[in-house]
C-alpha cells in the first residue's frame, strides 16, 4: 500500500511531457510572431534600418524553415531550386501569399508554387476573412481549388485571377485533389479580353501543388461574345458621356457606366465557357492542363 502511495506520489510531481509543435507549426508560429511585431514597428513609422534588417534575416530562417518542410522538389518543366513565396513580412505586395516554395518554369513564364495541404488549410482559415463579398468563402481545400479568387490570394499578388472555364481534368491516381482553370490575370476589369493562362492544382501524397503556364492552344471567342461585350460597351459609354456632361456630379451615371461594364464582362465569360466547351483549342488546353497535372502528381521527392 505504502509502495502504491509513493509510485502516485512520484508521478504527480513528474512534469508530463508537452506534445512536440509539428515543423510547419513551429514555422507558422514563428512566421506570425515576426510579422506581428515588424507591422507594429511599420505601423509607429519605425519600418527602416533595424528592422528592415530584422525582417531580411527572418525571411532567410523562415525560407530555410520551409524548404526543410517542403523537401526536394523535382517537376519536370521547372527548374529544381526554388525560392520562398513570401517576399516580404511587411504590408504590401508579396506579404501574406500561400507559405510555400516558388519555382520557375524552364521556359521563364510559368511558375509553380509548392505548399503543403496542411499549410494551405491555415492559409484558408487565416484569409476567410479577406474573401471577396461576392463570393463564400470555402471550407475545404477542394472547395478552394475551384475558386479564382483563391489564386488570386495564394499566388497572384499583384493581378487579380479571372476565371473563364473549369477545365475537366481527371485526378492523377496519385493525388487526392485536382482542378485547373483557364483564366486571364488583369488589375482591372478584363472586359472582352480573352484569357491566355492554365492554372493546375494537385494535392498528392501531403504537398499541394499550383503552377500556372501561358495557353499554347490558339483561343478564339464567338460573334456571340463579341456582340455581348459591344452592346454593354455601347451604354456604358453613354452612361459614361452623360456622367461628364453632369460634371462629374451625377454619381447614378457612373454607378450605371461601372455596372454595365461588370455585366458586360461576366456576360462575355458565360458566353465564351459555353462556346469553348464545343471547340478544338478547349480540348487542346484541357490535354495541356492534364499534362501538367500528370507531372505534379508524379513528381520525384
Amino acid at each position: 500500500m505504502a509502495k502504491t502511495a509513493s509510485l502516485a506520489l512520484l508521478l504527480s510531481f513528474t512534469p508530463i511531457a508537452a506534445t512536440a509543435a509539428t515543423p510547419e507549426e513551429a514555422y507558422l508560429s514563428l512566421r506570425n510572431r515576426a510579422t506581428a511585431k515588424l507591422r507594429k514597428l511599420e505601423a509607429a513609422g519605425k519600418a527602416a534600418g533595424a528592422a528592415e534588417a530584422e525582417e531580411r534575416k527572418t525571411l532567410k530562417d523562415l525560407g530555410e524553415k520551409m524548404e526543410a518542410i517542403i523537401g526536394p522538389v523535382s517537376v519536370p518543366g521547372f527548374q529544381k531550386l526554388g525560392k520562398y513565396s513570401i517576399e516580404t513580412l511587411f504590408e504590401g505586395v508579396g506579404a501574406d501569399q500561400l507559405d510555400g516554395l516558388a519555382f520557375t518554369g524552364d521556359d521563364e513564364k510559368s511558375l509553380l508554387t509548392v505548399s503543403t495541404q496542411g499549410l494551405a488549410e491555415a492559409f484558408l482559415r487565416a484569409r476567410r476573412k479577406d474573401w471577396e463579398k461576392s463570393e463564400k468563402p470555402p471550407q475545404t481545400l477542394g472547395e478552394a481549388l475551384a475558386s479564382p479568387f483563391f489564386y488570386t490570394l495564394a499566388v497572384s499578388p499583384d493581378a487579380g485571377v479571372e476565371k473563364y472555364a473549369d477545365l475537366p481534368i481527371a485526378k492523377p491516381a496519385a493525388a487526392t485533389l485536382a482542378a485547373a482553370i483557364l483564366d486571364l490575370r488583369s488589375q482591372d476589369d478584363a472586359g472582352g479580353v480573352l484569357p491566355d493562362e492554365i492554372i493546375v492544382a494537385v494535392a498528392s501524397e501531403g504537398r499541394l501543388y499550383i503552377a500556372s503556364t501561358p495557353a499554347k492552344a490558339k483561343i478564339e471567342s464567338a460573334p456571340a461574345c463579341e456582340k455581348i461585350w459591344a452592346e454593354h460597351q455601347a451604354e456604358a459609354k453613354k452612361a459614361m458621356e452623360s456622367y461628364s456632361a453632369s460634371g462629374l456630379a451625377n454619381e447614378k451615371d457612373f454607378a450605371k457606366y461601372a455596372d454595365l461594364q461588370a455585366e458586360g464582362s461576366a456576360g462575355f465569360r458565360r458566353c465564351f465557357a459555353d462556346h469553348a466547351k464545343s471547340t478544338k483549342f478547349f480540348a487542346a488546353l484541357t490535354q495541356e492542363a492534364q499534362a501538367l497535372a500528370d507531372r505534379m502528381a508524379t513528381a520525384e521527392r
